[in-house]
Formats: structure tokens, C-alpha cells, sequence
């Protein structure tokens, strides 16, 4: 591997502990007269962390920093803070032209939280594929997470149902935050506190669905809400949901699927010629304005 450079700027509170964060993940420090330098950390694979005054965090070396990145971020280790027991929750598939939309609520305590982050969960949208399906097997058999997984049928209904894709996804998140609350609540886990990564300028439209007892919880909702651990972990959660409704699509049909909305339109146009127009409801988001031209 060639020598690869991370540079992220950190906030006041990120930069607490952060010594700690890298000791704890197998990094020693190392004496570097610099003004400028607030400590240099290496790791045994040759790879350098520098902290400089300016709060600029630089990793250079040959190999791949997502994981010790994703936990400076997170920021949760190091510090030793206590983390309030919550529900993040976080979809994926809402800008993929083919494939589900997959809404995931997932619920962390101090203790599992720390799991979590030991195996480098962050932001899904930041990992390659195969980083996400190896976090994936690891968290598959969580207890807490509850999912829904909205197929293309399905979708293409519901939309013309409410008329409003932001409404069908507050309605899918409504679901899963009710569904987990309401399991936490018969198995006597604590949680009064749900977060969620806000998908729409109105604040209130997930907050209109909520159900009995998602009316009852301290709600919350920001925009990059990965950078709390509960939604980084409903991300990673849903993105594995995702990778592996795609691959069963793709055996199915014997036909490769691509990600994204964009670079689509010949594969449609591929497989409306090979299954017909009618089946395309079966695997593509058909509101998309992408169909127009897939079915031209």
C-alpha cells in the first residue's frame, strides 16, 4: 500500500483524552521538539499521529486509519464519560435508485457503546462496502437494534399512498423507535432519550407519528447525527441491511445492481429489457425521476 495521509480537524472537546484514545488502541508517544506540536504518536505498523496546536490531527503510514479516526471522533473512550442510555436512529437506501429503504433504530448504553466503538463503528457513509459487511457480522446479533426494511414493491406503494417521501420515511422511522421502545420497556432496559439524523427542514414531521411512547421521550434530531454513537451504529446497521437485500436481489435476478442514483439508467434500461417494465417496480425506486428516462 502505497503511504496514505488523514488530516481532521478536531473540536476543544474531541481533543480531551485523545492520548488516551491512542495508548488505548496501541500507540505510543514519542518526543518531537515542535512548537507547534502538541504530541506525536506511533503505532507498530510504522504509521504516525501528529496533534498540532491548531487542533489539525495528521495520520500518515501504510495503512488504512478508519478505525482509530472513527474513534477520535466518536471521542467516547477516551474520555471515560458516561453514555446516556438512547436510541439513534439512521435509513439508507433513500438516494439508491435500485434496491430497499432500510430504517434502523439501535440502542446503546455506556457498556455497549464502548463495544461499538472497539470495532470502529462511525459514519457508514465513510466505510467501503467490505468494512461495512466486517462491522456488520459483528453487530448482526446485537439485541437491541430494530429494523425495517421497506422493499422497492412496498416503497413504490407507499409513496403513492402518501404522496410524500419525507412522510413515509418519518412514518418508517415512527415505527422502529416505537417498536424499540416498547421491547426496552417489557425487558426493563431504561431508555428515555431518542436521536435521530434529521432528513427533513421540518422538525416536527417525524415527531407527528411518533407513537404512545414516542411521545413520551426526550427527542432529539441533527443534521450529521452519525457523530453520536447510537445513529453511528443504526448507519452501519442499515447499510449491512442493505448490502445484503442487494446481493439477494442480485441472485435473484442474476444481475448486478448499482448503488447510488446516479449511472443507472442503462442498467434499468438493461433490465426493463430483459424482465420488463412491470417487473422494474419490483427492484427500483420507480418515483425517481430516473425512471422517465430508464423506460424513454
Amino acid at each position: 500500500m502505497m503511504q496514505n495521509t488523514v488530516s481532521i480537524q478536531l473540536s476543544l472537546d474531541e481533543c480531551l483524552g485523545l492520548e488516551k484514545t491512542f495508548r488505548d488502541a496501541g500507540w505510543r508517544k514519542e518526543p518531537m521538539e515542535n512548537e507547534y506540536v502538541v504530541f506525536r504518536m506511533e503505532n507498530d505498523n510504522g504509521s504516525v499521529a501528529i496533534l498540532y496546536t491548531s487542533r489539525k490531527l495528521v495520520f500518515q503510514g501504510k495503512e488504512d486509519f478508519d478505525e482509530i479516526v472513527s474513534r477520535v471522533k466518536q471521542g467516547l473512550v477516551a474520555k471515560e464519560v458516561a453514555v446516556k442510555p438512547h436510541i439513534g436512529v439512521d435509513e439508507v437506501g433513500k438516494g439508491d435508485y435500485f434496491g430497499p429503504l432500510v430504517v434502523v433504530a439501535c440502542f446503546v448504553n455506556e457498556e455497549s457503546a464502548k463495544k461499538f466503538l472497539d470495532i470502529g463503528v462511525g459514519d457508514s457513509k465513510k466505510f467501503s462496502d467490505g468494512k461495512i459487511m466486517k462491522m456488520y457480522e459483528q453487530m448482526k446479533d446485537y439485541e437491541y437494534y430494530y429494523s425495517s426494511i421497506v422493499m422497492p414493491e412496498e416503497y413504490n406503494a407507499l409513496v403513492k399512498e402518501t404522496g410524500n417521501v419525507a412522510i413515509l420515511l418519518a412514518k418508517q422511522h415512527s415505527k422502529v423507535i416505537e417498536e424499540g421502545l416498547k421491547d426496552l420497556e417489557e425487558k426493563g432496559v431504561r431508555c428515555d432519550s431518542v436521536v435521530i439524523d434529521q432528513f427533513s427542514s421540518r422538525d416536527d414531521r417525524v415527531k407527528d407519528e411518533l407513537g404512545e411512547l414516542g411521545k413520551e421521550a426526550n427527542f432529539e434530531q441533527y443534521h450529521k447525527g452519525e457523530s453520536d454513537i447510537a445513529v453511528a451504529c443504526a448507519s452501519v446497521l442499515a447499510r449491512g441491511i442493505f448490502l445484503e437485500e442487494m446481493e439477494k436481489m442480485r441472485k435473484e435476478y442474476d444481475f448486478d445492481f448499482p448503488k447510488g442514483a446516479t449511472h443507472v439508467i442503462e442498467k434499468g434500461k438493461e433490465f426493463v429489457k430483459r424482465y420488463g417494465a412491470d417487473e422494474l417496480e419490483k427492484v427500483a425506486k420507480v418515483s425517481f425521476k430516473t425512471t422517465k428516462s430508464v423506460l424513454k
